[in-house]
C-alpha cells in the first residue's frame, strides 16, 4: 500500500508550499520508482479587479509563478520521475485536474495559507481537497528547528477498516525512514469495541476524544497519520480527520483507503 507512489505537490511560491515538496521528497523512496509533480496554479483572473494596473499584476503573477516553479525544480534536484511545471487555472481545479490525471494516491500541500498575493490565491484549497475524499492528504508543516524529519510518528487506531488503513501507512513509513511509531486510541469519543486482534497493536490507551489525543501529542511527534472515512461533501464538516489535521502541530497524513 504505497500512499506516495503518485504525488501532486500544491506549491504556492510561499516557505509552506516548498516545505511540503520537501517532505513528499523525502517520505516517498526514489528507489520505488514514486511519480512526483509539483503543481504551481497560474490564476490569473484577480487581476483583472487591479483596473488599469490590471496588466502589470497579471505579470506579477505570472513571474512568481514561474519563480516557485524555478525554486521546486532546484529542491527536486534533478530526481528521477519529479518534475515541476506551471498550470493554467483555480489552484483547487488545477490540483484537482492533476489529481485525476495521475491518479494520484496523495496530494501534497503547506498546512498554513500565507500573505502573498500568490498563496492568498490558494484559498482553502487544503480543506476542499480533504472534503473531496478522492486520495490520501498530506498537510505539511516546517519543523521546530531544522530540517523537518520524522523521526517520531502517532497514528490513531480503532476498529474500523479506514483506521487500519492509516496503521499499515504508519508502519511502512516508520520502517522506511526508521522513527518510532506510537499508536493511540481514543475512548472518550464514540464507544469502540476492543475486542479483536486490532487491540493488541495499541501502545497507549487515552480516555479523552480522537483529536484531542492526536492533536495534543501532535506537539510532540513529527508526523500525525489518521484515516478517513472516505466521507465528502456535507457529510465531511467537522469529521475527525478534518479537524485533527487542521489543528495538528506538526505534519498531517489523511490516509484514504485505495480504491477496491
Amino acid at each position: 500500500m504505497d500512499v506516495f507512489a503518485r504525488v501532486i505537490v500544491g506549491v504556492d511560491g510561499t516557505e509552506w508550499g516548498f516545505e511540503a515538496l520537501r517532505q513528499a521528497l523525502l517520505l516517498a523512496p526514489p528507489s520505488d520508482g514514486s511519480t512526483i509533480r509539483a503543481i504551481t496554479a497560474l490564476d490569473t483572473s484577480a487581476a483583472i479587479h487591479a483596473g488599469v494596473q490590471a496588466a502589470h499584476f497579471a505579470e506579477l503573477l505570472q513571474q512568481q509563478a514561474a519563480d516557485a516553479r524555478s525554486a521546486s525544480e532546484s529542491i527536486i534536484a534533478g530526481r528521477p520521475g519529479a518534475t515541476a511545471s506551471v498550470v493554467r487555472g483555480k489552484p483547487a481545479e488545477v490540483l484537482r485536474r492533476e489529481r485525476d490525471e495521475l491518479d494520484a494516491t496523495i496530494v501534497a500541500i503547506g498546512g498554513r495559507r500565507s500573505s502573498r498575493f500568490l498563496g492568498v490565491m490558494l484559498g482553502d484549497t487544503g480543506t476542499e481537497l480533504l472534503h473531496d475524499a478522492a486520495c490520501s492528504v498530506l498537510l505539511a508543516y516546517p519543523a521546530r528547528e531544522g530540517a523537518w524529519q520524522p523521526r517520531k510518528i502517532v497514528v490513531g487506531l480503532d476498529s474500523s477498516s479506514f483506521a487500519d488503513a492509516a496503521l499499515r501507512v504508519a508502519e511502512e513509513l516508520a520502517r522506511n525512514v526508521d522513527a518510532s511509531l506510537e499508536v493511540v486510541s481514543a475512548t472518550g469519543g464514540k464507544p469502540i469495541e476492543r475486542h479483536g486482534g486490532w487491540a493488541d497493536r495499541v501502545d497507549s490507551w487515552d480516555d479523552t476524544d480522537p483529536v484531542r489525543a492526536l492533536v495534543g501529542r501532535s506537539r510532540e511527534v513529527d508526523l500525525v497519520v489518521v484515516g478517513s472515512r472516505g466521507v465528502h461533501g456535507l457529510r465531511a464538516i467537522g469529521s475527525v480527520s478534518e479537524r485533527i489535521a487542521h489543528q495538528a502541530h506538526c505534519t498531517a497524513l489523511v490516509v484514504h483507503e485505495p480504491k477496491p
